[in-house]
């Protein structure tokens, strides 16, 4: 028993001596438990997800069917573009989440019983949303079976009628992906894994050395402190490639994810963001006074990442104030970018932008890692 009350004692001692470390066990799961409530959808998220509609049936009774469709709905959530050269911008901009066309001739080939097709148009700044809006069209459209298509006359009367084919969705742009969750969720996913395994890594590597003493001997010891940085970084480079492409081609043929776009552009992000985040793990590990501190903030950053970088929540959703954060966020960087090329299939092309913000990631969070690694060890 004396023995047992030496060690509980001692450790209260270790806690009380680090109060970084004392509030950050405290604060952590507070933050922790708002932050997941703030996240948690509430039953209306529809009303954020917002899709076009553009006839190109301009029959009379073409006309008629989108005004009905759209007037229907009680929230404003669905609206008419004039134009596809309108909606390629609205869709580019995330200003609309998808966009439903409906084809010339459509109330045509329904009257005379036809089999007929609804083109669905995704976001690819917005494809959670766009995914969303897909499973539930989908969805009502399975649903709706043969009986409840309605049949319209000139009388203005509607009748049901069970010879009127079902609609069919279409999707336009997309050629070898389905739209399915486990294709849409999996950039991010891989971005997350990636992301949180090396950081932590990392992070834990540098604050074990530092607790034991070999940081201070960089002050009185001749030794050359940048083999030591990337000598850490390399290491942790080389197992973060190694995971890389085990985790991307593991989930190509193992689990049949579907990529539209190129799978070298894909492990180019991948590989980007999996540098700039064991550069934020370096200077993380350097600024924080133990290792305590330093886990508990990147497993804090992790959470972050977690739930706020777009991974498993669209950001739309989000708190007001992380709508303006989440954007600025590494992950959400990655994420986005991954989405376009493996679900839109963009091309390298069309995702400079992403690259270079990518690349300044990495240069800003290595650069001040080298700064305060310098200056930690005069």
């Amino acid at each position: 028993m004396r023995t047992f009350w030496l060690f509980f004692c001692n450790e209260w001692k270790y806690v009380l001596r680090n109060p970084l470390f004392f509030a950050i066990l405290i604060l952590t799961p507070i933050l922790l438990l708002t932050v997941s409530l703030l996240f948690i959808p509430s039953e209306r998220v529809l009303e954020t997800v917002k899709a076009g509609i553009y006839n190109e049936d301009q029959s009379i009774v073409g006309r008629y069917l989108v005004n009905f469709f759209v007037s229907f709905l009680k929230e404003d959530n669905l609206f008419q573009v004039k134009s596809r050269e309108e909606a390629a911008r609205l869709l580019d901009e995330g200003k609309i989440d998808a966009l439903l066309v409906i084809p010339r001739g459509f109330t045509a080939m329904m009257l005379v019983n036809k089999p007929t097709e609804l083109i669905y148009v995704p976001s690819g700044a917005s494809l959670l949303e766009s995914v969303t809006i897909y499973k539930l069209l989908k969805m009502v459209l399975a649903e709706i079976q043969y009986g409840a298509i309605i049949e319209i006359d000139l009388g203005e009367r509607m009748w049901p009628s069970p010879d009127v084919p079902v609609p069919q969705l279409k999707i336009e742009g997309i050629f070898n992906n389905r739209l399915d969750y486990p294709d849409v969720m999996a950039p991010g996913v891989l971005a997350f894994v990636i992301l949180s395994t090396m950081l932590i890594g990392i992070t834990t590597s540098v604050s074990r050395e530092k607790d034991r003493g070999l940081i201070d001997a960089f002050r009185v010891t001749n030794a050359n402190r940048w083999s030591f940085v990337f000598g850490k970084f390399s290491a942790y480079s080389f197992l973060g490639l190694i995971q890389t492409l085990i985790l991307l081609f593991g989930s190509v043929w193992f689990f049949d994810i579907h990529v539209e776009g190129s799978l070298l552009l894909v492990g180019l992000f991948l590989i980007l963001g999996m540098l700039s985040y064991l550069s934020l793990g370096l200077l993380i590990s350097i600024l924080s006074p133990n290792g305590d501190v330093s886990l508990g903030i990147a497993v804090g950053i992790v959470f972050l990442m977690f739930l706020g970088g777009g991974v498993f929540f669209p950001i739309s959703q989000m708190p007001a104030i992380m709508q303006k954060i989440a954007p600025f966020l590494p992950i959400t960087v990655l994420t986005e970018s991954l989405r376009k090329i493996m679900i839109t299939g963009r091309p390298i092309d069309q995702q400079w932008r992403e690259l270079a913000i990518s690349f300044g990631f990495l240069f800003s969070f290595l650069s001040a890692s080298l700064i305060s690694f310098k200056r930690s060890t005069r």
